[in-house]
C-alpha cells in the first residue's frame, strides 16, 4: 500500500513538473515572438549615422570611416557549401575599431579578396551581437589565416585597440565575389516545439499513470 501512494505521488510531481516547463515554454514563446517582432521593426526604420552610443541590435545604421586595410576570414557554411565571412576592421577614433562582416565569399575566390582593397569609406547596415565561440566551434589557430570565430580579446591585443560591442552587417553591395548580407533578425526561437514536447511527454505519462491505477 505504502509503494502505491509513494508511486502516486511521484507521477503526480512529475506530471505537475512536465506540465509547468511546457507552460513555461508557452510564456517565452510569446516573449521571443514580441522580441523578433520588435527588432524587425527596428530593421523597418530609417538609418542613423552610426555612433558609439548605439547599444541595440539590428539598428541600422550608416557608418563613414575608412578601413584599417586588414581583414579577417571567418570559416562559414552558405547553403551547404564552404567559404568565408569577410570581416573588416574600421576605426571609429584613435582607440576605437568596430569591425564590419562585409557578406560572404566563396573559397576559390579567397585569394583574390585578400589581395583586394575593399575601398568603400561609406557602409550600410545593422548592428548584431559578436557572436560567441560555443563549444563546438574550434580552437582559433593565430598561424593560420582563418579563424572560426571572433576572439575580441585577441584582436585587442593584435590591433592595439578597443573593440565595439557590436558587429556591423554590412548589407550595401561592395564587390561582385562577396555575396552580401540580407536584412535578416537571426535569433532561434524553438520554443514552440519544445513546449509541444513537454505537453506531449505530460500526455503520456498521464495515461500511463490512468491505466497503471486502473490495473492496481
Amino acid at each position: 500500500m505504502f509503494r502505491i501512494k509513494s508511486l502516486d505521488i511521484f507521477f503526480i510531481i512529475f506530471i505537475f513538473i512536465v506540465l509547468s516547463l511546457g507552460t513555461w515554454q508557452v510564456f517565452r514563446l510569446d516573449l521571443k515572438n514580441n522580441l523578433i517582432s520588435n527588432l524587425e521593426n527596428n530593421l523597418k526604420k530609417n538609418f542613423v549615422s552610426f555612433n558609439i552610443d548605439i547599444d541595440q541590435e539590428y539598428t541600422k545604421v550608416l557608418l563613414k570611416k575608412k578601413d584599417s586595410k586588414s581583414k579577417i576570414f571567418l570559416y562559414h557554411l552558405n547553403k551547404g557549401e564552404i567559404g568565408f565571412k569577410v570581416i573588416v576592421p574600421y576605426e571609429v577614433n584613435s582607440s576605437l575599431i568596430v569591425l564590419v562582416d562585409k557578406g560572404w565569399v566563396r573559397k576559390d575566390k579567397i585569394n583574390l579578396i585578400k589581395n583586394t582593397l575593399l575601398n568603400d569609406d561609406v557602409i550600410v547596415g545593422y548592428t548584431k551581437k559578436i557572436t560567441k565561440k560555443n563549444l563546438f566551434t574550434p580552437n582559433n589557430n593565430i598561424k593560420e589565416d582563418f579563424l572560426y570565430s571572433i576572439d575580441v580579446d585577441s584582436l585587442k591585443k593584435s590591433l592595439n585597440k578597443n573593440i565595439y560591442p557590436l558587429l556591423i552587417i554590412q548589407t550595401s553591395k561592395i564587390n561582385k565575389d562577396i555575396i552580401p548580407n540580407e536584412y535578416e533578425v537571426r535569433i532561434p526561437n524553438n520554443h514552440l516545439q519544445y513546449a509541444i514536447t513537454w505537453y506531449g511527454l505530460a500526455i503520456v505519462t498521464i495515461i500511463f499513470f490512468l491505466y497503471y491505477r486502473k490495473k492496481a
